[in-house]
């Protein structure tokens, strides 16, 4: 299943996963350094291009 996220989607997630890596930030998403991942059914987003409301 592919699911694109948009600007401006409203998801519902209660899982967060950490990424851990020897080398630096595990990704460079939306313009920052992350290291988490909200996780959604269907796959996840880069906790860097998300906003909590």
């Amino acid at each position: 299943m592919v699911r694109y996220v948009h600007r401006g989607d409203i998801l519902k997630t209660c899982y967060t996963a950490i990424a851990r890596t020897n080398s630096g930030p595990a990704n460079h998403k939306c313009g920052k350094d992350g290291w988490t991942w909200h996780v959604m059914y269907g796959g996840q987003i880069p906790a860097t291009c998300a906003k909590r409301v």
